[in-house]
């Protein structure tokens, strides 16, 4: 088969650009072109129009920028495709200057282009016709339209959709209001006006030099130089009073639709109708954990579409080659070693690691004097002054800023317990299976596709989603219990692997295929 697959990143960035969404793309790709599929990534959105080194208006053609890899080779800002190099046998295209931003925190104020974006769409079916897949299969519809879709099928290929977020619904992506707590009602797309900051104005913003001066004498070092405007300096100074004091509402499980509201529909609810359309367009929806497929099923995608397959992780077959490497710890008991407690992923109020040293604040003293608490996390920087504060108290602290996929089994070798403590209802979060995959019980939120993996009593714990006391409850349980922890380790089964959801992933292609009567391209890789 010719597979295309659609992601705003560049399938070579892996998680270090697109996250979890694109490392998965890029283990995909991978390993269908190992099973002979001729792979083509398709990107869009990240090398935008720029006027005057500002980010432009949509339909401001002057000016253009470019990444590492292309200039804009004469086309002003005009939108179209560019073939980049080959990335270890794959062909690369992307969409530059597409009205439509990525990710989405650049294109979240206007959605009106998400919906629909002729431009975008003219190029993007050509681009298509001209590499002619048998199968699209989108990772994500940011730095595209709804339209996008569309287009895949009346170009001829069959399109299969990935449920890796909520960016079909949410221009936030997490579906999440302020940033802070989970989206129950959207009100017509009323409530998503001001729910956030979008990124575009601060990366395109000029910074004046004024509120300055230049120091030539004991004058401009002695008179009082007054602020212009209002002084926002210091406005974020850590260690705050109040801090990790906020209001939290714990959130269940329940996959529920839209409340009814009587307020007129406004472009972000005529955004999430076209995407919704989109989806219903599609050959298969891929949902990634059984909450996700009742989630979209309830906002009104057709449910005889929706196909439940959680994801794999190369994790299981890169243990199986060094599986000393993530032998059981020593056993524990009363007085023994610190339980080791690990934290993996990115520091974001989605994920969850202001929830966790929220509850670690409020642990009794003998959990924490037994807890070896290690985040390994992208930007964890901006909360590690509030985990120095808890150092004194517990057993061992271990930060470290990010890391690569490869070294996760080094991590979590030896752990007693990893964490995940999501406050929204996160898709099918990697680190669950990662977690497994190195013979680690997991103590998780029971949001989302967290309950798909977590069996509680079995192989982990879950605590009720947002709910700081009860995951303060559930932590000290699973360090002071005897013996709870060796229990729940032995109860680990691994998880699915790559290969293993691969195969699953080609069923569905090959089903689509039948499905619409054609046979798979056969080309030489």
């Amino acid at each position: 088969m010719r597979i295309a697959l659609v992601n705003w990143a560049k399938i070579w960035h892996g998680a270090s650009r697109g996250g979890g969404i694109n490392a998965y793309t890029q283990s995909l790709g991978l390993a269908l072109l190992e099973r002979g599929h001729e792979v083509v990534s398709i990107g869009s959105g990240t090398t935008p129009r720029l006027h005057g080194g500002r980010l432009a208006e949509a339909g401001d053609s002057s000016g253009g920028s470019s990444e590492s890899g292309g200039g804009t080779c004469g086309e002003g800002g005009e939108c179209h495709a560019r073939r980049h190099a080959d990335w270890r046998g794959i062909r690369v295209f992307e969409i530059v200057h597409s009205p439509v931003r990525a990710p989405s925190t650049f294109q979240f104020d206007r959605p009106e282009a998400e919906q629909s974006s002729p431009e975008l769409e003219r190029v993007f079916g050509e681009l298509l016709r001209a590499v002619g897949p048998d199968l699209a299969h989108f990772q994500s519809l940011e730095g595209l339209s709804g339209g996008c879709v569309r287009e895949a099928k009346r170009g001829g290929a069959r399109v299969v959709f990935s449920l890796h977020n909520y960016h079909t619904v949410c221009p936030q992506v997490y579906l999440m209001q302020g940033d802070t707590r989970a989206c129950m009602d959207f009100e017509n797309g009323h409530a998503c006006v001001g729910c956030h900051r979008p990124a575009w104005k601060e990366k395109g913003r000029r910074v004046k030099r004024s509120g300055t001066r230049r120091v030539r004498s004991a004058r401009d070092a002695l008179v009082p130089l007054p602020v212009l405007g209002e002084d926002a300096r210091g406005g974020a100074v850590a260690g705050g009073a109040g801090e990790g004091d906020e209001e939290r509402i714990a959130v269940s499980n329940e996959a529920r639709g839209e409340p009814a509201s009587s307020r007129a529909p406004n472009a972000y609810a005529l955004r999430r109708g076209a995407m919704i359309e989109a989806l219903n367009a599609c050959d298969r929806v891929h949902a990634v954990s059984s909450f996700v497929a009742r989630k979209y099923e309830a906002l009104g995608v057709d449910g005889s579409r929706i196909v439940t397959c959680t994801l794999g992780t190369p994790i299981v077959e890169q243990v199986r080659e060094r599986v000393e490497i993530v032998a059981a710890p020593e056993r524990l008991g009363v007085g023994g070693r610190p339980v080791r407690v690990v934290f993996l992923g990115y520091h974001n109020k989605a994920k969850g690691l202001d929830l966790l040293v929220e509850a670690l604040e409020r642990s009794e003293a003998d959990v924490l004097a037994r807890l070896h608490l290690c985040v390994h996390a992208l930007g964890v920087g901006s909360i590690a002054h509030r985990l120095r504060r808890l150092e004194a108290r517990m057993a061992r602290l271990t930060l470290s800023d990010g890391y690569e996929r490869e070294d996760i089994p080094w991590l979590l070798g030896g752990a007693d317990l990893g964490v995940v403590p999501s406050v929204w209802w996160d898709n099918g979060p990697q680190t669950v299976m990662e977690m497994l995959a190195c013979g680690v019980p997991v103590l998780g939120a029971e949001l989302g596709g967290i309950p798909d993996f977590v069996r509680d009593g079995e192989n982990g714990l879950l605590f009720r989603g947002n709910d700081r006391e009860d995951l303060v409850r559930r932590l000290g349980e699973a360090v002071l219990s005897e013996g709870l922890l060796d229990r729940l380790r032995a109860g680990v089964q691994p998880p699915k692997s790559l290969q293993a959801h691969l195969a699953e992933m080609v069923g569905i292609y090959e089903a689509c295929l039948r499905e619409s009567g054609s046979s798979p391209t056969r080309r030489a890789v």
